[in-house]
């Protein structure tokens, strides 16, 4: 019987086919440069319709109604709009298990109500603590000349590839959101930082609010807010082997339970007497 065991088939190399292996790739190259270029430019601008708030209706009948009440200000009269509340909430909570996103606060709104546009940023907002769920909007008119100060939020990309990633590092986002004074028509969109090129250093490698200058905007409208001095880490790399645990002082008190009327107690429900903690 025939045995095809330790049979090699040996391929012609044809010579038009290594010319077309040989350049194929700066063709391929070309052609992935043509497509990218072509793509839109990046941009978190939200369009979005609303309604005039009802004359004589409370707060608490639109929440009723399933619509989100909102208010306009700076540089100019205030208004007062209404929106479809699950239309904003799927902007806000653009992640399935993620409370807020540092997005909604640092991107620019263009509100649509009849016959008037205004573009504006979210100034403050009322939402609930745990559940995904709005109350409020305050939104601050962003004209181009003035300053509107906001802060955008930065992500990380390249993680795979990093060099102290791969050597057992942890890679760790330390500022999710940066401040930045806009004065030109748009507002940038997030800032995304490439982490290929930082390595596992001692005590630890770091990419500054300095190294990210390259991110703002050609045309100059754009820049970090003066708060910053240039040194702020954005992202660090280190071993988390090697950073001792410190112990919390003993008169640390955790100031989540802090309140007007002084601190939370854990135990107690409204009855009296009151439950105290016993030395």
């Amino acid at each position: 019987a025939f045995s095809s065991k330790g049979y090699n088939i040996k391929r012609v190399q044809y010579p038009w086919k290594t010319m077309m292996l040989k350049y194929s790739w700066e063709f391929l190259k070309q052609e992935m440069v043509t497509h990218f270029e072509a793509q839109p430019q990046r941009d978190s601008t939200v369009h979005i319709r609303g309604e005039l708030w009802p004359r004589f209706t409370m707060k608490e009948e639109l929440l009723e109604q399933d619509r989100l009440p909102a208010l306009i200000g700076g540089w100019g009269p205030s208004r007062r709009v209404v929106f479809s509340k699950a239309e904003m909430e799927r902007i806000a909570f653009d992640e399935p298990e993620a409370h807020l996103s540092h997005l909604f606060k640092g991107r620019l709104f263009r509100v649509y109500v009849g016959n008037w546009v205004e573009e504006c940023v979210v100034d403050d907002i009322s939402v609930h603590p745990v559940e995904r769920e709005l109350y409020f909007i305050r939104f601050r008119r962003h004209v181009p000349g003035k300053v509107t100060a906001l802060s955008i939020p930065v992500s990380i990309s390249g993680l795979w590839g990093c060099p102290g990633y791969r050597a057992g590092g942890h890679v760790d986002l330390a500022m999710p959101t940066i401040k930045c004074e806009c004065v030109g028509e748009k507002i940038p969109p997030p800032f995304v930082i490439d982490v290929t090129n930082l390595k596992l250093e001692s005590p630890y490698s770091k990419i500054t609010i300095s190294d990210m200058k390259n991110q703002l905007p050609e045309d100059g409208l754009t820049r970090f807010s003066r708060d910053y001095t240039g040194e702020e880490e954005v992202v660090m790399c280190y071993d988390p082997k090697s950073i001792p645990e410190t112990p919390l002082p003993p008169e640390w008190q955790d100031p989540n339970f802090n309140h007007r009327g002084g601190r939370y107690h854990l135990t107690y429900t409204g009855f009296w007497p009151k439950q105290t903690t016993r030395a």
